[in-house]
């Protein structure tokens, strides 16, 4: 029991550093992206996944707090936009890419009578590639985004058909 405390004090520990880490980009979010609601989704379903395959044992001290500390991860990791030093992409492994890792923006308007909404695709130089949406303008978009990348970023703006 002891050893189940202090495995979970210290996972506690380092997620809450992680979710503080994740508020505070969250926090300084000023051009903001669609929310993505599948983070919330993949914390339950990772949660269910313990609990059905005996991975965590209802009875364990401390148990409440790591599982609080994870949902809210989950909460706090689907939010998206842009920050002014960093990119905020909604992920587990990968929470902010800076402007200086960006090596191309793709900018793709979807023809949505509703509202405005515009995919954008940040590839950085190791060929990775981030998505955010927005409900904005391209036009905002861009001019956000050419404060903070360096100017020789290629910005594309495609439309689809």
């Amino acid at each position: 029991m002891a050893d189940s405390l202090f495995s979970y004090l210290i996972l506690d520990a380092v997620l809450l550093s992680y979710t503080c880490y994740s508020w505070y980009w969250q926090a300084s979010i000023d051009l903001k992206g669609h929310y993505r609601i599948s983070s919330i989704i993949w914390s339950i379903v990772i949660i269910w996944i313990g609990f059905s395959w005996e991975l965590i044992e209802k009875g364990d001290t401390g148990l409440s707090l790591f599982l609080a500390i994870f949902l809210i991860i989950g909460i706090i990791d689907g939010a998206t936009g842009l920050a002014p030093k960093r990119a905020v992409v909604s992920g587990y492994f990968r929470r902010t890419i800076a402007y200086s890792d960006v090596a191309m923006v793709t900018l793709i308007k979807v023809p949505n009578p509703k509202k405005k909404t515009v995919i954008c695709i940040l590839t950085t130089n190791k060929h990775r590639q981030y998505y955010l949406r927005f409900s904005k303008s391209v036009t905002q978009i861009v001019e956000t985004l050419k404060e903070r990348i360096h100017h020789n970023v290629r910005i594309e703006v495609q439309d689809i058909l």
